[in-house]
C-alpha cells in the first residue's frame, strides 16, 4: 500500500494544467518535493495558514513564500481559520488528515497515522470548500515579515534549557505554567457563571485562577471563548512547546517526561496529574487538529 506522500506525488505529477495544495501545516522540505513533482507548465495555487505560534512552535515553515516565489505560475494564499486538507491535481484530488509536512504524509522516522481519500472537485464537499478558499489573500513580504517577527518575539521568551530562575520572576510563571483546572469541559460553565454550584468548588476555584491567568474577556459566545481560551494558551511558552511536538505523537510517558523537562521541581506523580490535566485541555480546545487516542492515550494530529 502506498503511503500518502506517494499517493500525493503520483497525483500532481499526472496534472496537466492546474494543482491545489491545500493545508494548514506545509512544511517547506515537503512542498518543496511535491513542486518538484510538478510539470512548470502546471499551475499551482498554496493555500495555507500562518500563525506566528505554529511558526515559533516549527509546525510550519515561513520559507514556503520563498519556493512559491521562485516558481513560475505559482501563488501562495493564506486564510486564517483553515484547517482543511485537500490537493488537487486537475479534476481529481486526495483529501483527509495528512498536512504538507514530512511527518504527515510518511517521510520521516517518527511518521504520524494519517489518512488520505480519493475526492472529485465536482464532490459537493469539495465544491463547498473551494467555495470557501475564494476568501484567502495573497500572501506578501509584509505579511511574511511580520509573522516572523512575532515568531521570533515568541520565541526569544523561551526560557533557554538550564536557564534556571529568572530575576522576572512573572516571566519564569509564565514559561513554567500550565493549567490547574483537571475539568477543561466545565470552564465556560464557570465563565458564565463563576458561582456556580452545578460544579465542584475545588474545580471551579481552578478553572477561575486559569481563567484570570489568560486573561479571557468577560461577554464572549461559546466558539469565541473557545477561539480565546485556545490562542491564550498558544502564548504560554511551556503549553506552546507540548502542542509543537505533537505532530510526532505524544505517549502519556514522553508528556510525563516533558513536564518534568519545563518543571522540575515536580515530584513524579504530580507530574503524571499534571501531565493528564494538559492532555485534557488539548483534548478540549484543540479537538479540530488533535486527537486523544483512546487505548494509547497518545496525542496526535487528526
Amino acid at each position: 500500500m502506498l503511503a500518502d506522500g506517494e499517493k500525493l506525488k503520483n497525483l500532481v505529477k499526472n496534472a496537466c494544467e492546474r494543482v491545489l495544495l491545500c493545508a494548514p501545516f506545509i512544511k517547506e522540505r515537503a512542498l518543496g518535493l511535491i513542486l518538484s513533482k510538478i510539470s512548470d507548465d502546471v499551475s499551482v495555487q498554496i493555500v495555507t495558514r500562518w500563525r506566528a505560534v505554529e511558526v515559533s512552535a516549527g509546525i510550519s515553515d515561513l520559507e514556503v513564500f520563498e519556493l512559491a516565489n521562485e516558481r513560475p505560475r505559482t501563488e501562495l494564499t493564506l486564510l486564517d481559520d483553515l484547517h482543511a486538507k485537500l490537493y488537487l491535481a486537475d479534476d481529481i484530488g486526495l483529501a483527509g488528515s495528512a498536512n504538507l509536512t514530512a511527518a504527515a504524509l510518511g517521510w520521516s522516522d517518527k511518521s504520524n497515522v494519517e489518512l488520505l481519500l480519493p475526492v472529485k472537485q465536482s464532490d459537493p464537499d469539495v465544491v463547498r470548500l473551494l467555495w470557501r478558499l475564494e476568501r484567502a489573500h495573497p500572501a506578501t513580504h509584509t505579511i511574511r515579515s511580520a509573522v516572523a517577527a512575532d515568531a521570533a518575539i515568541l520565541s526569544t521568551e523561551r526560557l533557554d534549557e538550564g536557564q534556571g530562575v529568572s530575576k522576572n520572576t512573572e516571566m519564569v510563571r509564565k514559561q513554567a505554567w500550565f493549567p490547574n483546572c483537571a475539568a477543561p469541559d466545565k470552564l465556560l460553565s464557570i465563565y458564565k457563571d463563576p458561582l456556580t454550584s452545578t460544579v465542584a468548588k475545588g474545580t471551579r476555584h481552578d478553572g477561575l485562577a486559569d481563567l484570570r491567568d489568560l486573561h479571557i474577556p468577560s461577554g464572549l459566545q461559546q466558539h469565541e471563548f473557545t477561539r480565546e481560551v485556545r490562542e491564550a494558551l498558544l502564548l504560554m511558552p511551556a503549553f506552546q512547546r507540548i502542542v509543537g511536538l505533537i505532530p510526532m505523537g505524544i505517549t502519556d510517558a514522553k508528556g510525563i517526561d516533558l513536564i518534568l523537562e519545563l518543571r522540575p521541581s515536580l515530584a513524579q506523580p504530580q507530574a503524571g496529574l499534571q501531565w493528564r490535566i494538559v492532555r485534557d485541555w488539548v483534548a478540549e480546545f484543540f479537538q479540530d487538529e488533535f486527537e486523544v487516542a483512546p487505548e494509547s492515550f497518545l496525542i496526535r494530529l487528526r
